[in-house]
């Protein structure tokens, strides 16, 4: 079951000169999937609980398996599901598409961690809010479009050259 659904317009940046997306821009689109997945949700990557300790979810794993190239100007659909939640952990998989044609394809495991101060960084359980809202998501039984669009230029036809 797929939980959300973004997209990206692909960079010229992104690209060899091929133009075609190099292989390690897949991670920093799962990353940027992630972020507009955890907003989405009413989620962060990064904060404070209500006692002032900081959080966050640094990557225990990510792969990713290719199967086709995106090219400069494709708009990529991004697909993510929650496969297992756990007390301290989340993974994610995602699901990249050029129209039916599948680009690639990825997991991503992360820890929800606190770095109470002047102490190193410990993984620690989800407080029961943040449970609560990764539960309601992996409940859903259609997926959540991104509500904020598009999270870059995906949105904007291409430039005409000249």
């Amino acid at each position: 079951m797929i939980h959300f659904v973004t997209t990206r317009r692909v960079e010229f940046c992104d690209t060899d000169l091929a133009g075609i997306v190099h292989f390690a821009n897949f991670y920093r689109y799962m990353e940027q999937a992630e972020h507009a997945f955890f907003r989405a949700y009413g989620l962060k990557i990064h904060g404070f609980l209500p006692d002032g300790t900081k959080y966050g979810w640094p990557r225990v794993n990510a792969m990713c398996s290719f199967h086709a190239p995106a090219f400069y100007e494709q708009v990529v659909e991004i697909r993510i599901t929650i496969v297992r939640r756990s007390a301290r952990s989340l993974t994610t998989k995602y699901d990249f598409f050029h129209g039916e044609t599948l680009l690639a394809n990825g997991e991503m495991k992360t820890a929800f961690c606190v770095f109470p101060h002047g102490e190193p960084m410990r993984s620690a359980n989800l407080p029961d809010d943040l449970a609560n809202l990764l539960d309601a998501a992996a409940a859903r039984t259609e997926p959540l479009r991104d509500p904020e669009g598009r999270w870059d230029s995906a949105t904007s036809p291409p430039r005409s050259p000249g």
